[in-house]
């Protein structure tokens, strides 16, 4: 049994950020009725959160997994002390008097995880999902093939995890803090989600999202975009690049490719202009006084063609 070790905290609502319903092209993309990002990943580590409050870095770990997995076909695991960095670093956690083990905010994170990388790995951007939407939510998911959540997490959900049972809501449960977790599978037909926390994949229903989830983001990580093919259908990926500009002043990490370049013209000779042929008449005049000269002289043995061209010249005149 797992005794609850959250420790997400409020995020920041003044905090600009980049909202993936601005990118999305069409109101309601298309998604498919079951998506899995979770199966081929055999192992999701418990990365601390057992014992300190770093959910918000251990969910980064077990994305990093997804990504790789489903991205380039090999699964890179991160480790307990990538986590830990990460988690001293934007929480102020230190690890040797256990002082400031408070959480962290998730917008933070993922700032870090942009700017400083966790384990080697880093993100390009991110965007902040409606998590009362569920076609963006799925679409989100189909696309990026994760969604980082965060929760407010009821007492009923840290029994239902010990049980094996999926989360569900419990009339009179206690909030026991705020939790993030790493979604990666959803099921329409039965209105089912599955999630990865304490090491585990947890099963949680539509009912408890819209009860619990306060918070939802999609990260685009090289991995995905460059192997996976993803970049990705259905998103404007200029306008999003142009609005991570706005926001951040940096470079536009999704550049509009450059044109290929045109080809330089090639040059068209001057035409040479034909010879005008000398008239008809001319021309038989000058063969005559050709042949006539050239019968003048004529060996023997030409006497045949002589004889023709004699013919020929008589009937010229």
């Amino acid at each position: 049994m797992i005794d609850f070790k959250g420790g997400r905290l409020p995020n920041d609502p003044t905090k600009p950020r980049l909202k993936l319903a601005n990118v999305l092209e069409g109101a309601a993309p298309a998604y498919p009725e079951n998506r899995d990002w979770l199966s081929r990943v055999t192992n999701f580590p418990m990365y601390l959160n057992d014992r300190i409050g770093d959910c918000t870095c251990a969910a980064v770990g077990h994305i990093i997994e997804v990504a790789t997995t489903y991205g380039s076909g090999t699964t890179q695991t991160i480790s307990d002390d990538d986590v830990l960095v990460a988690y001293e670093a934007v929480s102020g956690y230190n690890p040797r008097t256990g002082a400031n083990d408070n959480g962290a905010v998730m917008q933070d994170v993922l700032n870090y995880w942009r700017k400083t990388g966790v384990g080697g790995h880093k993100i390009v951007a991110f965007a902040e999902v409606d998590v009362r939407n569920e076609d963006e939510l799925r679409q989100a998911l189909n696309l990026f093939g994760f969604l980082y959540i965060g929760i407010n997490f009821p007492d009923s959900a840290m029994t239902q995890f010990d049980n094996g049972q999926p989360w569900d809501v419990v009339p009179g449960a206690r909030n026991e803090g705020g939790h993030a977790i790493h979604g990666g599978y959803y099921d329409v037909s039965d209105n089912m989600w599955k999630v990865t926390t304490w090491g585990a994949v947890q099963g949680m229903t539509q009912a408890f999202w819209d009860e619990y989830v306060e918070e939802a983001w999609v990260v685009v990580t090289d991995e995905w975009i460059n192997t996976n093919g993803t970049n990705p259908d259905g998103i404007d990926m200029a306008s999003l690049g142009e609005a991570f500009t706005q926001i951040t002043g940096e470079a536009n990490p999704f550049p509009s490719p450059t044109p290929a370049p045109t080809p330089e013209p090639v040059p068209t000779p001057a035409p040479v202009p034909e010879p005008t042929p000398a008239p008809v008449d001319d021309v038989d005049a000058k063969f005559i006084e050709a042949a006539e000269r050239w019968l003048a002289r004529v060996p023997f043995f030409y006497r045949k063609f002589q004889f023709e061209l004699r013919q020929w010249l008589e009937a010229k005149k």
